[in-house]
């Protein structure tokens, strides 16, 4: 049923559930999970207000900090999903929505699943929720939102 999974991972706790569910479901229906993992440079819109002889320095620090954490990610995912008949990894870089859907647009993908934390009064409507922008945004395939 689930031939190809897309998984969208930021390495972050609430991501980790996604993680072990895809793993089930990739077991359990014999998939191929390709993860996705967006390197966002929203920290570095923030370099106009950092003095000018500082602006390179933070822009190449936010540059190494974003790719050894996309460095750890995919490390650990290929040491997680190893016993998969396949695994593939992708870095993107750019708005993570964008780039998501635009994968999804892209690859022969049956479910697309993230994590998502769970939102809770203001947060409802102050939040980004790009687990819900990927659920509204998604070609026809379904979209899996793990929250924690």
């Amino acid at each position: 049923m689930f031939r190809h999974i897309l998984l969208a991972a930021d390495g972050e706790d609430h991501s980790l559930l996604a993680i072990e569910l895809c793993l089930k479901i990739a077991r359990e229906f014999g998939s191929s999970v390709t993860a996705i993992h967006v390197l966002d440079p929203y920290l570095k819109q923030f370099y106009n207000e950092i003095y000018a002889q500082g602006r390179r320095e933070y822009l190449r620090y936010v540059d190494a900090c974003l790719v050894s954490c996309a460095d750890e990610l995919e490390s650990s995912l290929v040491d997680i999903f190893q016993e998969l008949p396949s695994f593939s990894f992708i870095r993107a870089y750019g708005d993570p929505e964008k780039e998501i859907i635009r994968h999804l647009h892209s690859g022969s993908y049956d479910l697309l699943i993230t994590g998502g934390k769970v939102l809770s009064g203001i947060k409802r409507i102050t939040s980004w929720n790009l687990p819900t922008r990927l659920e509204m945004k998604s070609p026809g395939i379904p979209v899996l939102v793990c929250r924690k």
